[in-house]
C-alpha cells in the first residue's frame, strides 16, 4: 500500500509516492484523471494540489488559509475560479465570466491552471473524495514549520533550501529525487508534491484535518483544504 501527493507540472502531473510499510519514496509522472477514474489497487489516499469543489463565490477554506499564512505567503492561495469560467479559452473571457458569476475578476494564476482544475473537476466525485482530497503546499509547509509561515518564497534559494530541510526530516531521500526528477518536472513541483504526500501520510494515520468546516458545491463536492 502507498499514499501519494500530486502537483501539476509542465510534464503533466508529478506524484510523490510513499510506501506505507517501509516509508520508501519514489516519484512518477502520472495521468491524474486516469488515477481518479480507476484508483490504483494499492493506493490508500491521494493529496492533490489543485482546487477541488468550485463555488459561485469565495471559498471559506481559501480565506482561512490566507489568514493562517499571513503576508506575504497568503498570496499563494489565490481565489479559485467558478466552474463556468473553466470553459473559456482566454483569460479575458474567463475573467469576464468569473466577474459576472462571483463579482470578482479571475487572476492570471488561476486561469493558468484552469485546464488542470477542469481535468480534475470533470472526474472527481464525492465518493472519490473519500480518498482523493485537496491540499495546498504552503499550508503543508506551514504545519511542517511548526504552524509558522515560511519566511522566504519557494522560488528563492533560501526558500527552496528551507523547504528541503523540512521535508528531509520526513523523507530522507528528497535530495536524490530532486537531482533525478523526470523531464518536465521543476524543483518546486517536486517539493510541493512531497509536501502533499506528507499530508496524505497524515491522512492515512488519522492526523490530517480540514482547514475549516467543509462547504459543498453544486456537485456535492466537499470544499476544503486538508493539512
Amino acid at each position: 500500500m502507498f499514499v501519494a501527493g500530486v502537483d501539476g507540472c509542465p510534464a503533466g502531473w508529478i506524484a510523490f509516492k510513499v510506501e506505507l510499510q517501509s516509508l520508501a519514496t519514489s516519484v512518477e509522472v502520472i495521468d491524474l484523471p486516469a488515477w481518479l477514474r480507476n484508483r490504483p489497487p494499492q493506493l490508500d489516499c491521494l493529496g492533490i494540489d489543485i482546487p477541488i469543489g468550485l463555488l459561485d463565490g469565495s471559498r471559506a477554506c481559501d480565506k482561512e488559509a490566507r489568514r493562517r499564512l499571513g503576508q506575504p505567503r497568503g498570496t499563494s492561495v489565490f481565489a479559485a475560479p467558478c466552474r463556468a469560467a473553466l470553459a473559456a479559452k482566454n483569460h479575458a473571457d474567463a475573467s469576464a465570466i468569473n466577474r459576472q458569476v462571483t463579482g470578482r475578476d479571475l487572476s492570471q494564476q488561476a486561469f493558468h491552471i484552469g485546464s488542470k482544475i477542469k481535468l480534475v473537476d470533470d472526474v472527481i466525485t464525492p465518493d472519490r473524495q473519500q480518498w482523493a482530497f485537496e491540499v495546498h503546499p504552503e499550508v503543508c509547509f506551514w504545519v511542517l514549520n511548526g504552524e509558522r509561515p515560511m519566511a522566504h518564497n519557494k522560488k528563492t534559494e533560501a526558500g527552496r533550501n528551507k523547504r528541503i530541510d523540512l521535508l528531509r526530516t520526513k523523507f530522507p531521500e528528497i535530495q536524490r529525487h530532486l537531482l533525478n526528477r523526470p523531464p518536465g518536472v521543476g524543483k518546486d513541483d517536486l517539493l510541493d508534491s512531497a509536501a502533499a504526500a506528507w499530508t496524505a501520510l497524515r491522512r492515512h494515520r488519522g492526523e490530517a484535518v480540514p482547514i475549516c468546516t467543509a462547504e459543498c458545491d453544486e456537485k456535492g463536492l466537499a470544499v476544503t483544504i486538508h493539512y
